[in-house]
């Protein structure tokens, strides 16, 4: 099957992790993260040996098909050095590190087509919620705090690992005003948006980068597709949000972050190519623009690194956890690689730490964005999950 074919058309699980795995022909070092609920593969996407590092994650919801289609093919492209002339191969893969993670969400996908099939797509009654979900039934993309799934961890950890400049997190939209099947331009237009992260708590250099990024990616995305996009900043900065999405989730850990958005659940194949094109589109601005200013991008990591043990410092100091689930609470605590004292029956976690503030949204109740959380019913706490009891001396 042509890539051609492949990019518009609704491709099944098989076709997918095929066409990853024949990247290595091209040069990429494609890796099993890890396994689904049904031991389907995870897999990951790793290119170039330069300092700029990127980490793309598509497909946890398994009912957007176009950033899983699109991820691959800009590897795909890139590797054939078909994105000239904004970004020539060597130039990339010299200066860049870049980790795709195509379909995070396998066991959804692979019941995608079936259900496009059946309710006759494009239909707005082609929602398929089982797609969009795990094999038990959960959203991966609310389990970037807990790490229950194996592809939470798998991914997290290979994050932490890569300390990526900028994260791009991939996704699809579904439009609830009855359509299709009326097509978008009789109703609402085609609509795309892109989120940066304007949340409390991320320092002022990450929300910077995002923001400009967003809007190098909104002007992308609209003079290749012609589609409205929008950027959206739910609170302007100072609203808190749980970092249970991976999108409110990095920005905590030293990454500037784009959500990055195509109306597309429930139209199957309607310009099914048209949406990949701008979701390759907006990797494609995402990799020009840091390689243009990297002197930029490392200053902010550095200075977000700084902001972070600040806060550490300002905010911590030393939490003893205890109770029924402490082993569940170790647990959380080592995947995301906070050091604690194990003396069996309870924990100590002294701050600061590496990832400071992932570690006081688990565990500080008086924590800024912790309180706003807890006024608006949606904190984050490691005691409101897990019957433990936390205490700071």
């Amino acid at each position: 099957m042509t890539y051609n074919h492949f990019y518009r058309s609704i491709p099944s699980l098989a076709e997918v992790l095929e066409a990853v795995s024949k990247l290595r022909e091209l040069g990429a070092s494609v890796i099993e993260i890890t396994t689904s609920e049904r031991g389907n593969p995870v897999l990951g996407i790793l290119i170039g040996r330069g300092g700029t590092r990127l980490a793309v994650v598509a497909g946890q919801h398994g009912s957007e098909p176009a950033p899983v289609l699109a991820s691959t093919l800009f590897v795909y492209r890139l590797l054939k050095d078909d994105l000239r002339p904004r970004l020539p191969r060597r130039e990339v893969l010299d200066r860049a590190t870049i980790l795709v993670v195509p379909l995070a969400n396998p066991d959804g996908f692979a019941v995608l087509k079936p259900c496009l099939d059946a309710c006759g797509a494009p239909s707005w009654r082609c929602e398929c919620v089982e797609a969009r979900l795990t094999a038990r039934m959960e959203d991966l993309n609310r389990d970037w705090l807990w790490l229950k799934h194996n592809a939470t961890r798998g991914i997290h950890h290979l994050i932490n690992d890569l300390d990526p400049h900028v994260v791009l997190d991939l996704h699809e939209f579904y439009a609830r005003k009855g359509s299709p099947p009326r097509w978008a331009h009789e109703v609402e237009g085609f609509d795309a948006y892109v989120t940066d992260a304007p949340y409390l708590g991320v320092s002022p250099e990450i929300s910077y980068l995002s923001l400009s990024l967003a809007k190098r990616v909104k002007e992308a995305i609209e003079s290749s597709t012609g589609w409205v996009t929008r950027i959206v900043r739910p609170g302007n900065g100072l609203t808190a949000y749980p970092p249970i999405y991976l999108g409110t989730h990095v920005p905590m850990e030293g990454s500037a972050k784009l959500l990055i958005e195509t109306w597309g659940v429930g139209l199957g194949s309607y310009l099914l190519y048209e949406r990949v094109v701008a979701h390759v589109e907006a990797i494609a601005e995402v990799v020009r623009s840091l390689l243009d200013d990297v002197k930029l991008v490392e200053e902010v990591k550095k200075m977000d690194r700084e902001y972070d043990r600040i806060v550490g410092e300002a905010v911590g100091g030393r939490y003893v956890v205890r109770g029924r689930d402490v082993g569940e609470a170790k647990r959380v605590l080592s995947s995301h690689r906070i050091r604690f004292e194990d003396h069996g029956d309870h924990v100590v976690v002294e701050m600061p730490q590496r990832y400071s503030r992932t570690t006081l949204f688990l565990l500080d109740r008086e924590y800024l964005p912790n309180r706003e959380l807890v006024r608006r019913g949606r904190e984050a706490l490691l005691d409101s999950y897990l019957e433990v009891e936390v205490k700071k001396e």
